[in-house]
Formats: structure tokens, sequence, C-alpha cells
């Protein structure tokens, strides 16, 4: 026997034990409040829990650098430690599910909508898996005491969380809390909102956790157990097949029941086993000249080597080669699955599943014979291992049983976007977890743009008490906002409504200097009125007018508007300042003066909707960024209260078409994220943001992307910029309404998105022409 092998078998022989009670079942016998837990003499153990990665819809090229990555990780695995991958499937939880999901009534008289809302996910839930998956990587080593296992952990743990960061995987360490949760949810299902541990209080009371989680009886039979009135099951992979593909952990997780799979990994020293290797090279040489000799003996020259002595030549000189030319290390490594089900006959079903899933791959898993008890003690995330049944594998033969498929998005306060399309999970979404709230919907006209941005307005509006600010070009979003209880200001050449172009609240701008910032916002509404006529002396004459009006201001106390800036500029003494002044004549004395005007609208309403449809095609652009000064000075208000604002802005394509504007919403792109504000452009034409520099800087710093059916030239610009592989562009291509793919931080999401057409919530928010 290998001698690392021997010692870690020698290390974790325990003396066997019949347990009495339940508790006695469970193989921890101490534990710190920082993870770290005592399975045995002197072997400690600290699980970490990693997320999932997008491993199903990568392309072939990401399917390899992520296969890599991951036998990278392996290769880091200490021979000193033994390691434990565990799968984790839970069945959604009914009511913790709804607590964290549904709206509160709030006998505000928008009740009949949460309703509807509240119907649609439930509906939705039925509908989906309804699985959680967790993963888990549990580390165990022999150490002399606590602190030598505790510094242990700390080094070995960096490595871990940095390898898995390569594969864009987040992994944290457990708490004996966290930990002792998920043996809970385990030994308890069906009572996951009832854990309420508190570990102060019962280490003071000398209480033991077993007791805590331990189920109320466990019984075990002849090929499996029974617990709590459920039924389950301990399998081990006992065939493997020569060739595994790399989809057959996650097949065998698709059951639609609670699972844990683990794979016990004992890792050998190098030198170690190139000499164990070369060992059983030599004795199968030593066999085939033996052979020979006697075959020559008996005058029989011409004998060809039997097959199964050149096939054990042949695959020792692979194992060999691996080994010394490849990076490979040589593994031990045991797979367990164990499984719960409600009745008996459910039980022998999902068996039945699991043995065609290895069948399928030409592998062997078979039902643990009295030793379900063992079986169950190793499957469990504790860093214990009873079965002792180990296959040889190298390092990339070991990587294949590799445990990614796709990333599941659901935050705590998360909203719904839909379902991902490859589990069919619910994709709840906070965006507060994101390093910016910054969000962009993408799509071609019909593709389901306004429909998704008028949804989560919808639920912002029913949810939260968070203030929402909507440019709408086109008028689409006054029907809901009205019914909702928001406000609608019309702004248009015949409108009443005026905002003042010059408003400035105390705290605009991103530094020190607030006239700077209204300066570049002034220069920008005079590259509307007159894109050629912009040289270095306008713009210094727009600069400094504009100081002189805000100068006057802070003298007088009188609020300035587009009139008084064209006064001041009268009051110039160049030529330029005259024609600049006569340019701005039509938007202050003219008929398109209407925002020349003090602001008379009544801004203190929590959901506004600026409806600028009417404001004709030679205002909309100033009319956008008028709109989009006066969000400024609404989200700077709201900060300093502590208020959070979200803001909506449809065709922002349009304020990219020139540079001063531009500037203007990318410096206010930027004050939007810095004040607790979460900002969301909507546009179907992708390719005039990326013509600009503030475009493209913008898309690629936006930590959420929403994006439906795209144009094949924006598919192309896209795949470049976001890095989207062609399995996931598909998701995107001819897509139908509602469905696409969501860049969430940096991963990529395919989802579906079908809102009943049954609802009035869905008469509010369709967009369809005959609807």
């Amino acid at each position: 026997m290998i001698k690392s092998l021997k010692n870690i078998e020698k290390q974790e022989k325990d003396g066997y034990n019949i347990p009495h009670t339940v508790q006695d079942t469970i193989c921890i016998k101490r534990i710190w409040e920082d993870g770290i837990f005592l399975v045995g003499k002197n072997k400690y153990s600290l699980t970490y829990k990693f997320t999932d990665i997008n491993y199903a819809v990568a392309s072939k090229e990401d399917k390899e650098s992520m296969f890599l990555s991951y036998s990278e990780l392996l290769n880091s695995l200490d021979s000193e430690a033994t390691a434990k991958i565990t799968i984790v499937l839970r069945k959604i939880n009914k009511t913790d599910f709804e607590k964290k999901i549904l709206l509160p009534f709030k006998e505000d008289g928008l009740d009949i909508y949460r309703q509807e809302y509240n119907q649609m996910l439930l509906d939705k839930t039925i509908n989906s898996n309804g699985m959680i998956k967790e993963i888990y990587l549990t580390i165990s080593v022999v150490k002399r005491n606590y602190e030598e296992a505790k510094n242990y952990f700390r080094r070995v743990g960096n490595d871990i969380i940095s390898h898995l960061a390569k594969l864009g995987s987040f992994c944290t360490e457990l708490s004996a809390y966290e930990k002792i949760k998920v043996l809970y949810n385990f030994y308890r299902p069906g009572e996951e909102t009832n854990f309420n541990l508190n570990l102060s209080s019962m280490i003071k009371k000398g209480h033991d956790f077993k007791d805590y989680i331990c189920p109320n009886n466990l019984s075990f039979k002849n090929d499996y157990f029974e617990m709590n009135n459920k039924y389950g099951r301990v399998f081990f992979l006992k065939d493997y097949a020569s060739y595994i593909k790399d989809t057959m952990v996650s097949e065998l997780t698709e059951i639609n029941q609670n699972m844990m799979l683990s794979i016990d990994i004992i890792s050998v020293p190098t030198d170690e086993a190139v000499r164990e290797v070369e060992n059983r090279l030599l004795a199968v040489e030593t066999n085939i000249t033996n052979w020979q000799r006697k075959q020559n003996a008996n005058n029989n020259f011409s004998a060809v080597v039997p097959y199964d002595m050149e096939q054990q030549r042949k695959e020792s000189k692979e194992f060999l080669d691996d080994l010394t030319t490849r990076d490979q290390r040589m593994m031990f490594a045991n797979l367990t699955i164990a499984i719960i089900a409600d009745t008996k006959e459910q039980l022998e079903s999902d068996t039945e599943s699991i043995l065609i899933t290895a069948r399928k791959h030409l592998c062997q898993i078979v039902p643990l014979k009295y030793q379900q008890l063992n079986g169950l003690n190793t499957v469990l995330p504790i860093g214990v291992r009873k079965i002792q049944n180990l296959r040889t594998l190298t390092t990339e033969s070991l990587a294949v049983l590799n445990p990614f498929k796709v990333q599941e998005v659901f935050d705590n306060g998360g909203i719904y976007y839909g379902e991902n399309a490859i589990s069919h999970n619910l994709i709840m979404i906070n965006k507060a977890n994101l390093l910016n709230q910054s969000s962009l919907i993408f799509g071609v006209p019909g593709s389901g743009k306004s429909f998704s941005a008028k949804e989560l307005i919808t639920f912002l509006s029913l949810s939260t008490d968070d203030d929402i600010l909507i440019c709408d070009p086109e008028g689409e979003y006054s029907a809901l906002v009205k019914s909702v209880g928001g406000e609608v200001i019309e702004i248009s050449s015949n409108s009443k409504d005026h905002i003042n172009a010059m408003d400035m609240i105390e705290g605009y701008g991103e530094d020190d200097n607030p006239v700077a910032d209204k300066s570049e916002f002034i220069l920008s509404l005079f590259e509307q009125l007159d894109k050629k006529s912009l040289g270095p002396k306008e713009k210094s004459i727009i600069d400094r007018c504009t100081a002189l009006v805000y100068s006057d201001y802070r003298k007088t106390g009188k609020i300035p508007t587009l009139i008084t800036l064209r006064e001041k500029l009268l009051e110039q003494p160049e030529k330029e300042a005259q024609e600049l002044a006569l340019a701005l004549e039509l938007f202050t004395n003219g008929s398109l003066n209407i925002f020349a005007h003090e602001t008379n609208v009544n801004t203190n309403s929590r959901i506004i909707s600026y409806d600028i449809y009417k404001l004709g095609k030679q205002l909309k652009t100033m009319g956008l960024l008028v709109i989009t000064d006066a969000l400024l000075n609404r989200v700077t208000e709201n900060y300093k209260k502590g208020k959070r604002t979200h803001i909506f802005i449809d065709e922002i394509h349009v304020l990219f078409e020139n540079e001063y504007s531009a500037n203007f919403f990318n410096s206010a792109w930027r004050q939007f994220r810095k004040r607790d504000a979460y900002p969301t452009a909507i546009t179907q034409n992708v390719k005039y943001l990326l013509s600009s520099p503030e475009g493209t800087g913008m898309l690629s710093n936006s930590e959420f992307i929403l994006m439906l059916n795209q144009a094949p030239s924006d598919r192309k610009e896209l795949a470049k910029l976001l890095n989207i592989s062609k399995e996931q562009l598909s998701y995107i291509t001819n897509s139908k309404a509602g469905c696409g793919l969501i860049r969430y931080g940096g991963a990529l999401i395919p989802f579906v998105n079908k809102f009943p057409t049954n609802t009035k919530l869905y008469k509010l928010m369709t967009t369809k022409p005959g609807e």
C-alpha cells in the first residue's frame, strides 16, 4: 500500500462504537464558533461554501479553461489533508420562500396588484425546479491541537479562495452556525424555518448542539434508512467507465429530491506516486519477461504477448507519463450519494433514476449493504470518510466529476426577473449586492424592453418606499404611473408644466465646484441649438456667463432661468456672445420657451414620470438633457435625506449622439451611483451607445445588463465587449419577447420571463398596439 494512504487510514482509524442514541450517529466530537470541527482523534475539519458557475452554457474554449482551472484547484490540495466536495440539493421550504418573495399588503389601494403579483410568483414557483443547490469543500487534517489546525486552515483557505476566484466562483468559510444549519436542513427536511440556534446561549447552558439538529428517530435497514418518517438511501460509485462525460455529476443531481453527493479526495505526493507507478511498471515488465522466457523454453519464439499484459504495460506507461510530463497528480477518490424521499415508493423510483443515469454513463452505482450509517457519515460535509471504496485517478480523470452546472441567483430581498432557462428556478436579484447598481436594458423593438422596465417599476412601487423617477420619451409609462399613485408631468410646447433648466440645488455636481458641472450641462444645451457654432470662444463665453449668473444668484437669491442667462450674454462685449444670445432667443422668448421658466410642477411625489412624447423632435434631445439634470437635483436632495432613488431613462442613445450631452450624461451617471441611486438606461440601438467612448465605458462598467433579442450587428458588438460565447448568444438570437440573457456581476444567466396575460398588471405593462 502507498505510504501516504496508509498513514491517512491510520490517522482516521477510530474505534467503532455502537451508537445507543440518535446523537451518537453524528461523528462530531467538538465544535468551535469559527467553524472548525473535531471529527476524530486529533482530526479537524473546516468547510468552505462556493458558488456555482455557468459551465453548461459556456463555449468549448471556456469549458476547457474552466476545466483546467478546476484541475489546478485539485492539484493544489495538500497531500497531508483529505478533501471532500459536496453538492447539497434541498427543496425550497414553501413557508420560508413565501416569506422572502411575497409582497406584504399595505391597505393603500394597491393591494389588488400585490395579490396578482404574489399569485404570479406562486404559480412560477410551482412550475419551477423548486430546488436549492449549494456546493461545499471540506478540508480535514490531523493536527496536535486546535491552534495548529487553525493556522493550517488560514494558510490553505487563502489558496482555495484564490483558485476558485479564477473560476469565477465566490468562496467563503462556513462558521459553526452556518455549518450546523446545513446539517440541520438535512436531518430535519421541511423544518428549515425553525432553525434558530444561539451558540453562545447553548455553550453557557452546557447543552450539546447534537440535541438540536439530530432527527427524532433514525433506523438503519440493510440498504436504506428511516429518518423522521422519511426514507433515505446511500449509494457509492462501484465501477467507473474508462471514459466519463463531464455532465455525469450534473445529471445525477437533476433529481427533484433532497440529496447529497460527495466526492472524497486523497492526494498523493508526486514523488511517492511516481515511485509507486514505476514499481508497478517494473512488475508488469518482469511478468512479461518471465512469460516470454517460458515461451522460449518451449521453443515458441513467435508467441505474442497476451493482451492483458500488454494493456497493463500501456496503461502504466500512460499513467507514469501523466505524472512526469503532464503535471498530473495521483488521486484516490470515492463518490457517495444520499437521497431522502417522503415514501418508500418514491425512494425506489428515485433509486431507479440514479441507477439509469449511471448506466447511461457506463458506470455502476449501487446501494451500500449494511453500511448505511457509515455511508451517511461519509456523504455529509463534516470531513469523515467511513467507506473505504477508493479508486485511483489522475487529476484530469477526477476533474471530469466537476460539480458545476449553472449559476443560480436567489438573493435575499431580490426582485423577480424571470426563470433560469436551464434549471427553471426563479431568478431573484438584489442589486445592492453588486459593486455598482447601474443597469442597462437592450433589445430590438418588440423584444420586451419597455415591459421589463415596467415590471421592475411595478415591483419597486408595490414593495418599497423608494422614490422612482422616469424619463419617458414615448409616453409609454403614464397609465402605469397613474395606476400606482404616481405623478405624470407632461412637457410639451403647449403644456403649462415647466422645468427650469437652470435649477441647481446645494450639493450639485461631482466635486466642490458645482458651477463647473452646470457649465458642462449648459454647453450640452447650446450644442443642441447649433452643433457647428461652439468654438473655443463660444465655450469660454458660455462658461463665463454661467459663473456670473450663479454669482448673482448667491448675492440676490433670485432663481436664474435661461432668460437670465440670455440677458447675461447680451451684456458681454464680444460679437460671439450676441450670436449665442440670438441662438438662445427661440428657447427663451420664442415659442420653444418651456425650459426658460421657473419650475412650477409638483416634484414631491414618490413616483414621477416626465412625459416628453409631445415635445417634438427639435426639443426632444434638449428635453432629455433638462430632465436628466432635474433627476440629478432630486437624487442629490434624496441622498441628503438618506432616501434611495430609482431612475429609468428610455431612449438613452439619443444623449450619446453628440459630445457635450454624452459628457454631461456620463458625469450624471457616475453621480447617480455615488448618491444611492439605481439608474436604469433603456435603448434599442446599442451601436449608437458604443460609438462614443463614454457610452462604451458606461456599458462596460455597468454590473447589471438585461439583454433581450438583439439585432445581428448589436449581438456582435456585445459579444466582443462582454465576452459572450456562441452558446450564450443563442439566447438573444431570434428569441421570444421577454427572453434573453442577464449579466449579473461577472455571470451571464439565460432567462425566460412570461407574464400571465389575464391580469390587470399585464394590461398596465403591455405595449403591444392590439392590447
